[in-house]
C-alpha cells in the first residue's frame, strides 16, 4: 500500500500539493486584506438583589447570573426587533429600513459582536467597527436597550399578575359579601338562632346545620379574599422591587471604551490560516487516497484476484551490459568510416601524394 501511495504521489504531485499551498495562501490573503477595526469594550455587573424579595421564576438557578443574562442577550440578538432598536439609535439606522437591512444587520452583529461571561457576575461586551465612534455608539445603545427590555419584560409580566389578582380579589370579595348577606338573612329569618348565637357563640352550628353551612361559606370566602389580597400585595411588591433592583442587577462597572488604534482580530490572523492549512492537508490526503485507490494497475501477482487463472509469467531479464546509444556524432563517424573503407587503395595513395 505504501508503494502505491508513493507512486500516486509522485505521479500526481502537482494536483496533490496544490490544495496544500493554494488554500492557506488564499485565506491568509483574505484575512490580511480585511480592514483594521476599532474594538469597543464594556463590563456589566449582573446579579440578583438578595435583600429584595421578588420572583425569579425566569432565571435558571443552576446557572450563574452572568450566564443567565448572556443567554438572554443572545436570544434577544436573534430577534429583529431588538437588533433594529439598537441600530436605530446609531449610524446604522438607514439599514433598518433597507430591503435587505435585517439580514445585513444580523450578519454584522454575528461577525463583530461578542459577549463573554467572565466569572459569575461579570459580562464583557465587545463590538468591532471601522469607525471608532460607531463602535462606541453601538455598544452604548446595546446596553441601554438591553436594560430597558429587561425592565419592560419584568414590568409586563408583573402587570399581568396584578391584573389577574385584582380580578380574583374582586370575585372573592363579591362572594364574601354574598355569603355574609346570606348569613345575615338567615339570622333575620330565625330570631331564635340569632339569640342563641349572641348568647353562646357560633357553637350553635353543631345544632343548626343550615347556620353551620352558611357560616362555613363565610369563612371560606374570607380565606379566599385574604389569599387574593396577599397575592396582589406580593405582585405589587414584585413590581416595585424588580424595578428598583434592575439598577442594582445591571450595573455598568466598566464604561464603554474603544481602542486608540485600529487592529485586526488576532483570531482571524492566526487561527484562520492554521485552519486553512489543516483543510489543505486534509484535501491533499484525500486526493492522494483517491488517486491511489482508483489506480487498478497490476504490478505483481498479489494484485490479481484469487480466482484469476495465470497461464504464465514472463521473467524479468537484466542484461549484463547496455550498449552505447547511437548519437549524432557516433552516426557521422560510422558513415565516414564506411565510406573510407570502400575507396580503392590507388586513389588513396594518389590523394596522399597530392
Amino acid at each position: 500500500m505504501i508503494e502505491r501511495l508513493l507512486e500516486a504521489f509522485f505521479r500526481h504531485i502537482f494536483l496533490i500539493v496544490l490544495p496544500l499551498i493554494v488554500v492557506p495562501i488564499d485565506v491568509a490573503a483574505f484575512v490580511l486584506s480585511t480592514p483594521a477595526q476599532y474594538e469597543a469594550t464594556a463590563g456589566m455587573w449582573v446579579e440578583q438583589a438578595t435583600y429584595l424579595s421578588y420572583s425569579t421564576d425566569d432565571v435558571n438557578r443552576y446557572l450563574s447570573p452572568s450566564q443567565n443574562q448572556k443567554n438572554r442577550l443572545l436570544e434577544l440578538m436573534a430577534t429583529k426587533s431588538f437588533v433594529g432598536d439598537v441600530a436605530s439609535r446609531t449610524k446604522l439606522a438607514p439599514m433598518v429600513s433597507a430591503p435587505d437591512g435585517d439580514e445585513q444587520l444580523r450578519q454584522l452583529f454575528a461577525r463583530d459582536f461578542e459577549v463573554i461571561a467572565t466569572g459569575d457576575h461579570l459580562l464583557s461586551l465587545h463590538f468591532r467597527a471601522e469607525d471608532r465612534d460607531l463602535a462606541v455608539a453601538v455598544l452604548d445603545a446595546m446596553v441601554a436597550v438591553f436594560k430597558n427590555r429587561a425592565a419592560s419584560d419584568r414590568y409586563g409580566q408583573a402587570q399581568v399578575a396584578i391584573t389577574f389578582y385584582q380580578s380574583r380579589l374582586t370575585e372573592t370579595e363579591s362572594e364574601l359579601a354574598s355569603s355574609r348577606a346570606a348569613l345575615a338573612k338567615y339570622l333575620a329569618e330565625n330570631p331564635s338562632v340569632a339569640a342563641t348565637v349572641s348568647r353562646v357563640g357560633i357553637q350553635v352550628a353543631s345544632v343548626d346545620a343550615q347556620f353551620g353551612e352558611a357560616q362555613r361559606r363565610v369563612e371560606a370566602s374570607q380565606r379566599d379574599a385574604d389569599n387574593a389580597r396577599a397575592s396582589l400585595d406580593r405582585a405589587e411588591l414584585d413590581v416595585a422591587a424588580g424595578v428598583q433592583g434592575l439598577e442594582f442587577g445591571f450595573r455598568l462597572v466598566d464604561p464603554v471604551e474603544a481602542s486608540a488604534t485600529p487592529s485586526r482580530q488576532l483570531k482571524k490572523v492566526l487561527i484562520y490560516p492554521i485552519i486553512a492549512l489543516i483543510v489543505g492537508v486534509v484535501l491533499s490526503a484525500s486526493l492522494l487516497l483517491l488517486f491511489a485507490l482508483s489506480d487498478h494497475s497490476i504490478r505483481s501477482l498479489a494484485d490479481f484476484a484469487p480466482d484469476t487463472v495465470i497461464l504464465g509469467v514472463l521473467p524479468r531479464l537484466r542484461p549484463r551490459g547496455i550498449g552505447r546509444r547511437a548519437g549524432p556524432d557516433v552516426t557521422r563517424r560510422a558513415i565516414g568510416y564506411a565510406a573510407g573503407s570502400i575507396v580503392p587503395s590507388g586513389k588513396r595513395e594518389e590523394r596522399r601524394a597530392s
